[in-house]
């Protein structure tokens, strides 16, 4: 059986479950398709069928780094070019002619119109536009407004054109307020110029891909305006039929008044369903909620899937383009959530506060994610597998059954229906124990409400949820619960926000007006369109965390590491939540490049790539048999504090030691040194500077003495520049090699008793940031066996420098076998910065009376430097605590995606997030001779 078919069933199956199932929901089903046939045709109701039993892709990102070419010009013969206008006001004929004047190209005019008089009026202005080569007017329903006309009525006719220009005469917003300002704005940005309107054909021309081009946002559009609103159930249905998928929750791009320039292929997949007139609502002043304002929405979506690119004009009018807009974003960061809640909340008696993602955070990016992690959680707990869609199917059956919102043991009762053999009630306390284990407090907001006055006010808790009042009191944390006066959840009322009869309910018991209450929530259509709707006092909109992706540009490229699996939701749900904090506490750090300090670089850039890292390294050393973890100095020293507490999070890494150990190139480079030929694996790599300093640097200040007391302090003088003079150096240091090689077996000695104290006959491995593994190699030398390793990454000189010693192994990069570009390998110097010690870099053993007391070769950071990487580490160690705690029972199964956890790094790397501080760290590059080197210096191993 054909996976098409296997999806229709499924789907059949499910919308006879969702309506009751049995008999029942096999007759609410059919009653259905009888409706739809009756209303689609049979061809409506087949295409309808075929996409019930597709499985969209997931909503299609936009390129990040394309570069657009400069437009190429255009000539009459170049495209087939038209334009539609939906005149629904014939009052405005002269000005979109005046606008259409200005074509630099013939082209074919398509213009709606509702009635004779209006025909008449557009045919009178527009019928002398120089440049038309043909006119056609055409009557039309009032019904579906500038969409209709679009891809029912001129279908065919802009099939026939390369591209088209689609525009009406709008006068109003969705708000229902007269707004020419937004028109005239929009016709200026597609048409204000013969030079502007050639630039964009040009545009077409010189970029193949290029599908859609359209304004800015009008500043008149708030933030929240750009999701799904009440569209969501329209687009769903049609996004369906197209086998776009969209994301129901998440900020969109759109052409805000649908006016645009598009190439007609790429539009194709709408003009493919050949909506019915029908499909269309007849008009009655729709603030929201059609047909035509999901497609609106959909536009973006539609030509994204298709292949082609969809692209913004600054509202500025400059000849550019983007592959995103900007959203009107900025305005929501202007004041801290606390003063846009005070001064809003001056005069309501009433104040209604959203739950969840509102009063309380979970860990996880999206609800999905947390839904997926309690699947897992079942699943080990009590052996139920598909336990997210056996819950999702409960739950619609419940609502049929009791059209409401059912409560959580309603659910789990409609479940037992379903899996008899189920422990429902034990599922139900899981299900809670795990809610009350993850729910955080969204600390500004809870501070905004405890600064309120509460004279003659009330505060409740209006969620649309089927968590009970009891439950929710028993469930959340103790600092929210004692802020609400009263909770009003839509399992018990039966009245739901986003319906829009929760409201008069609430006003009614409250016995306030509703132009008296005030809403603070994050839901854009239930916590801010609907309270507009319903003439409350302007509710306060709180962004969740995980639109903080979608609205702040800077934090855009994160999107790319949102997975399906639970682990990336929680990783990137925390770097989320902490994003969350600054927007409600000191939003002015989003405005202008995003302000990183130390305590955000460590939480939300150092802490995810130490915790995959170590999460890796944990299952390699399982797999491999390895017990005993070695973390090289410096940079091992995080890494070492941050296994123990992997350690102490699961019984299933406990078995694993790790150790810091003391290793540097200096030190282990001379105790490597067993004949002659091996002083040349001392001048590997580039250096600059002096002989002494070269010795020194790479063999430590007594092999430096040793050397200077053979051939002189003139010699020690030498400007040296390897690696173009190795063999130059090699000779010049020929003389000291027996004095050299004695000290090298004193090291030697040294070193193999520390090693046999440490770690003896274990099996072990060396774990760095990697690179050459110049340090495995000198170890399997001096040690005379072989030493494994573990890296963030290892460059070319791997290659050569690792063979006939251990295995290695690395992360994120492996250029023995990778190749493109590596974060890690770019962006080392800041990584090697924040990874560093207190101490300074180890230079062997004292061993004077048969001790074996460390030496280190220089001063460590001073006070200031380390005050800044303490703060770095410790938020580092907060985020892979908090990442550990959430995770709880499943903490050995946190595995995140390798290229996910390096995108902050990159952010900071490649200057998208502002981090002057990192100026005021560094490292000490004696090894190279460049000495210290600032944090944001660039690669720090010229290779």
């Amino acid at each position: 059986m054909s996976t098409r078919v296997h999806g229709l069933l499924r789907a059949v199956r499910r919308s006879i479950e969702v309506r009751g199932g049995g008999v029942r929901g096999f007759a609410a089903v059919a009653t259905r398709a009888w409706r739809m046939l009756r209303a689609l045709g049979p061809r409506g109701v087949i295409a309808r069928i075929h996409a019930a039993g597709r499985v969209p892709p997931p909503p299609v990102r936009p390129e990040t780094d394309h570069v657009f070419p400069a437009p190429l010009p255009v000539a009459a013969d170049t495209f087939r070019v038209g334009i539609m206008v939906h005149m629904f006001y014939p009052d405005l004929a002269d000005e979109f002619a005046a606008a259409l004047s200005r074509m630099p190209v013939p082209f074919v005019l398509l213009v709606s119109v509702t009635d004779a008089d209006a025909e008449q009026a557009v045919h009178a202005a527009f019928a002398q536009i120089d440049g038309v080569t043909r006119l056609e007017i055409v009557q039309v329903p009032n019904r579906g407004r500038d969409i209709a006309p679009l891809l029912v009525t001129f279908r065919e006719q802009i099939l026939g054109l390369d591209i088209i220009g689609h525009l009406h005469s709008k006068k109003s917003l969705y708000t229902g307020r007269t707004q020419d300002q937004w028109r005239t704005y929009l016709l200026d940005a597609l048409l204000g110029s013969r030079e502007r309107i050639a630039w964009h054909l040009g545009m077409f021309a010189a970029e193949p891909k290029l599908g859609l081009v359209y304004p800015e946002s009008h500043e008149s559009i708030p933030l929240w305006g750009h999701t799904w609103l009440s569209n969501v159930t329209a687009a769903a249905t049609i996004s369906q039929q197209l086998g776009v998928a969209i994301d129901p929750h998440g900020y969109i791009d759109m052409p805000a008044g649908s006016m645009f320039w598009a190439r007609s292929a790429a539009l194709q997949p709408l003009f493919a369903l050949r909506l019915p007139l029908e499909a269309f609502p007849e008009e009655s002043g729709q603030l929201d909620g059609t047909l035509q304002h999901a497609i609106e929405r959909l536009f973006v979506g539609v030509v994204r899937a298709a292949g082609y690119l969809s692209a913004v004009l600054p509202r500025d009018h400059t000849p550019a383009l983007s592959l995103e807009g900007e959203r009107n974003w900025q305005t929501y960061f202007l004041e801290p959530l606390i003063e846009r809640i005070a001064a809003t909340a001056v005069d309501a008696r009433l104040i209604s506060v959203d739950v969840f993602d509102t009063l309380v955070q979970r860990p996880f990016l999206t609800p999905e994610g947390a839904r997926r992690y309690l699947a897992r959680v079942v699943e080990l707990s009590l052996g139920l597998a598909d336990f997210v869609d056996l819950r999702a199917r409960a739950e619609s059956r419940a609502r049929v059954h009791l059209q409401r919102d059912p409560k959580l043991d309603e659910i789990y009762a409609e479940m037992a229906q379903l899996v008899p053999d189920i422990q429902p009630d034990r599922l139900r306390e899981i299900e809670i124990e795990t809610e009350r284990r993850l729910l955080r407090p969204r600390h500004g907001l809870l501070e905004a409400l405890a600064a309120i006055p509460r004279r003659g006010r009330r505060m409740v808790a209006l969620s649309d949820m089927y968590l009970p009042a009891d439950t929710l009191r028993n469930v959340l944390p103790g600092l929210v619960v004692e802020h609400m006066s009263d909770w009003y959840v839509s399992c018990e009322t039966g009245a739901r926000k986003d319906a829009g009869d929760a409201w008069p309910v609430l006003a009614e018991n409250e016995h306030v007006p509703l132009s008296a209450c005030l809403h603070i929530g994050d839901n854009e259509h239930a916590d801010v369109q609907q309270p507009h709707w319903q003439g409350m006092i302007t509710p306060v909109h709180v962004l969740r965390a995980a639109a903080l992706l979608d609205v702040v540009p800077a934090l855009r490229p994160l999107r790319a590491g949102i997975g399906a699996a639970w682990p990336d939701q929680l990783a990137l749900g925390l770097v989320a939540n902490h994003f969350s904090a600054l927007a409600d506490a000191t939003p002015d750090v989003f405005l202008g490049p995003l302000q990183i300090t130390p305590k955000t670089f460590g939480y939300v850039v150092l802490g995810p790539l130490v915790l995959d890292f170590l999460t890796w390294l944990a299952r390699e050393a399982r797999e491999q048999g390895v017990d005993r973890l070695l973390f090289l100095s410096r940079e091992g020293y995080l890494l070492a504090q941050a296994f123990e507490r992997l350690r102490a999070a699961h019984p299933a890494w406990s078995d694993v030691l790790g150790h810091y150990l003391l290793a540097s190139r200096q030190a282990t480079g001379l105790a490597a040194l067993r004949n002659a030929e091996d002083m040349r694996t001392a001048l590997d790599g580039s250096f600059n500077g002096s002989l002494a300093e070269l010795v020194s640097a790479r063999l430590g200040a007594a092999a430096a003495s040793a050397v200077a007391a053979i051939i002189g302090s003139e010699g020690m003088d030498q400007a040296i520049f390897l690696p173009e003079m190795r063999d130059t150096v090699a000779a010049r240091l020929a003389p000291a090699t027996d004095a050299l090689l004695a000290l090298a077996r004193s090291a030697r000695d040294a070193y193999q008793a520390y090693w046999n104290d440490t770690v003896g006959e274990h099996r072990a491995l060396v774990v760095d940031l990697g690179y050459a593994g110049t340090i495995q190699r000198n170890l399997s030398r001096l040690l005379d066996r072989s030493v494994d390793g573990a890296y963030f990454a290892l460059d070319h000189r791997a290659q050569e420098r690792l063979s006939g010693t251990g295995r290695a192994q690395a992360r994120y990069h492996d250029a023995r076998t990778d190749t493109g570009p590596s974060a890690i390998l770019a962006h080392d110097l800041l990584l090697e910065s924040v990874l560093t010690a207190p101490h300074a870099q180890f230079a062997g053993f004292d061993t004077q009376g048969g001790m074996h007391r460390p030496v280190y070769a220089a001063q460590g950071p001073d006070a200031a430097q380390w005050s800044v990487i303490e703060t770095v580490h410790t938020a580092a160690l907060a985020f892979i605590d908090d990442a550990l705690s959430a995770a709880g029972p499943l903490a050995a199964e946190l595995a995140f995606d390798a290229r996910a956890a390096q995108i902050p790094l990159e952010c900071v790397g490649r200057g998208r997030w502002s981090a002057p501080w990192l100026a005021g760290i560094g490292v000490d590059d004696a090894f190279s001779g460049r000495g210290r080197v600032p944090a944001a210096a660039g690669p720090a191993r010229p290779v």
